[in-house]
């Protein structure tokens, strides 16, 4: 992998965690619909399902990375609903916290499933993050009976560490839409027969705004964040791609309190100047030379 190619991956992964970062705008926007949870994460899905439909087809060498790429949009669609509904029934400042642990996640996932032994340099940007996560913690602000909502948010960060160092250098190359097709495939699966099941009592926005959030979920935080991911992913190294989601909490904040009005605290800022720091810790790619190929 030439450094030209790995820089304009990194850009890529970067440019893609800053529209997942907002992500919770377009939810806490539809959840003033009147929306639930479920409904706002078949939203997420519903639309980019429809287009990457068009590329379900798939020849049967890569049958067996079509059905891992299922596997892994059934395990992020059950954990993209908890989160939702951990947004809709926590602090929202809670919710994004325990999301954006994931880079976190992703390194230790990584060191011990994947076998990628971190760098100095990925630990330190890892506790930064940390760290910075834990600032925006109001524990007095918790609502009673939360910690199912609390566990149920926990399993996002972890799902979606995995598919980062999983997508960083999957077992078998595929075409990218292929892939995201039957990745969003995965996700409809679970939500749709979800939605179903809850039958829930509003199931269209009311307003202008409410519609334009629905587009603004499933294309700007959904389709086209996942489709940057999926192209420079594989150009990148593991631990730049574990750490640049730090710049999600970032925007997540940043977005919250430019468009909503929310409030940013010491502690808050604190945290935001601690992320970037963290994003601007050089990564090394030492484990290149051990992990195989994309195209073997």
């Amino acid at each position: 992998m030439n450094s030209k190619s790995t820089i304009n991956g990194q850009y890529l992964v970067l440019l893609s965690a800053f529209f997942y970062g907002l992500n919770p705008l377009f939810a806490q926007l539809l959840f003033q619909e009147g929306l639930g949870a479920e409904m706002v994460s078949l939203y997420r899905f519903i639309l980019p399902a429809i287009g990457f439909a068009f590329f379900l087809r798939t020849p049967q060498e890569h049958w067996a990375e079509a059905c891992r790429s299922l596997l892994l949009g059934i395990v992020s669609g059950v954990s993209i609903f908890g989160y939702f509904h951990a947004l809709e029934t926590l602090p929202a400042a809670t919710a994004i916290l325990i999301y954006y642990t994931y880079p976190c996640f992703s390194v230790l996932i990584g060191w011990a499933i994947f076998r990628r032994v971190p760098t100095q340099n990925a630990f330190i940007s890892a506790v930064l993050v940390a760290i910075a996560a834990s600032l925006t913690v109001r524990p007095e602000a918790l609502p009673n009976n939360a910690l199912l909502p609390i566990a149920a948010c926990f399993l996002a960060p972890l799902v979606v560490a995995t598919q980062v160092q999983y997508l960083t250098n999957p077992r078998q190359s595929i075409p990218t839409s292929n892939r995201m097709a039957w990745i969003t495939f995965g996700h409809i699966l679970v939500l749709l027969p979800l939605v179903l099941l809850v039958a829930p009592a509003q199931v269209l926005p009311t307003s202008t705004m409410g519609i334009m959030s629905v587009f603004g979920i499933a294309l700007l935080a959904a389709a086209l964040p996942q489709l940057l991911f999926m192209v420079g992913a594989p150009r990148s190294c593991a631990d730049k791609n574990a750490l640049t989601g730090s710049l999600e909490l970032v925007v997540a904040l940043l977005s919250g309190a430019v468009l909503l009005g929310e409030h940013l605290d010491r502690l808050e800022f604190t945290a935001i100047v601690l992320m970037i720091l963290a994003l601007f810790i050089k990564q090394v790619e030492s484990q290149s030379a051990t992990e195989p190929s994309l195209e073997s």
